[in-house]
């Protein structure tokens, strides 16, 4: 269900327009500079940008060191956490590189270095003609999973959520065509659980992102020891359904090909307890994404407000703060007169 690339501008307002046109400006010139650098320079293009946001970036680097304190306390040493850091922000960069490189008809060249494991496992659960919910975390360049999937013969859709703004909107949709990404915007609602639906029940693959922090209207479940607000959508769509869930997840390897592992399925349970039942499936989900990250805790993006939201309400001790300009400048002079 791609949007039509030439009625988005045309149905903007014109500041709007305006607004769409610059930031497209931006996407074609980062777009452009990867193709002439090419996918190997380009993947080191972004480790480079990587360590200098390290070194720079002080409330990103606090906030991933904060995040990798709460998962693992003392189970790893200060040196192990700050390693993992630098890792992981340099697979982020590399793999936000790579989807600017995969663009277009260069697209071709990232899909040859995408390779796919337990297939059977996703075969097994679209047997029974439900479809297939595939679960998965910001990890290698998840953009392309479910391109990575058509290719195959699958029919795929991602679930994706739009920009407030218009212009930002259009620039997501536009974007999402570059690389052939084939996607279900949450809004509006009405027209997105039709859309599922309608994708479950023709035995298709819905993918969504489901590693993020729900401020509202989330299941609390265990994710590495501690309380996290999981939006229970993919819980909900399989009970209604009988679609089963999949974990699917693109991992970066050494060579910087990539690898997508399929899991296998997890069944939500359709008894007279809707809650239990929705409870459980997210909590299995949520624990098979903590799995794969602790298999390799570099391959995920720990620059998340992950815990956050909490029962109680807002966890501040899981957030870091920004320092106010103004009120760094006070404290220095009342030192000083002090």
């Amino acid at each position: 269900m791609p949007v039509d690339r030439h009625s988005i501008p045309k149905i903007l307002h014109p500041v709007d327009r305006l607004l769409y046109l610059c930031s497209m400006g931006g996407i074609y010139t980062l777009t452009g500079f990867t193709g002439l650098l090419g996918r190997t320079r380009t993947l080191q293009f972004g480790r480079l940008l990587s360590r200098m946001l390290f070194a720079v970036a002080g409330r990103l680097r606090r906030k991933i060191l904060l995040n990798l304190d709460l998962a693992f306390e003392t189970a790893l040493t200060p040196t192990q956490k700050k390693h993992i850091a630098r890792k992981s922000l340099a697979h982020f960069c590399a793999n936000w590189a790579e989807a600017f490189f995969a663009t277009g008809h260069r697209l071709s060249t990232s899909m040859q270095t995408i390779n796919i494991e337990g297939k059977e496992h996703l075969e097994k659960a679209l047997a029974p003609g439900h479809g297939v919910i595939a679960v998965s975390a910001h990890m290698g360049t998840y953009q392309l999973i479910g391109p990575r999937l058509s290719k195959e013969g699958y029919t795929s859709l991602t679930v994706v959520r739009d920009l407030d703004s218009p212009a930002g909107s259009a620039m997501y949709a536009r974007c999402r065509e570059l690389i052939t990404l084939d996607a279900l915007p949450t809004v509006p609602e009405k027209k997105f659980f039709k859309g599922t639906l309608r994708l479950l029940r023709s035995n298709g693959i819905l993918c969504i992102i489901s590693d993020e922090n729900k401020r509202h209207g989330g299941v609390f479940v265990d994710f590495f020891g501690r309380n996290a607000s999981t939006a229970p959508g993919p819980a909900v769509l399989a009970r209604r359904t009988g679609a089963a869930i999949v974990p699917v997840f693109i991992i970066r390897n050494s060579n910087d090909t990539q690898t997508i592992h399929i899991h296998e399925a997890i069944i939500c349970a359709r008894s007279d307890d809707a809650q239990r039942d929705i409870q459980d499936a997210t909590a299995a989900f949520t624990q098979a994404i903590e799995q794969q990250i602790r298999q390799d805790p570099t391959q995920w993006p720990w620059n998340t407000w992950r815990w956050r939201t909490q029962p109680h309400g807002k966890d501040e001790s899981a957030k870091i703060h920004k320092r106010n300009l103004f009120t760094r400048v006070r404290k220095f002079f009342k030192r000083f007169r002090g």
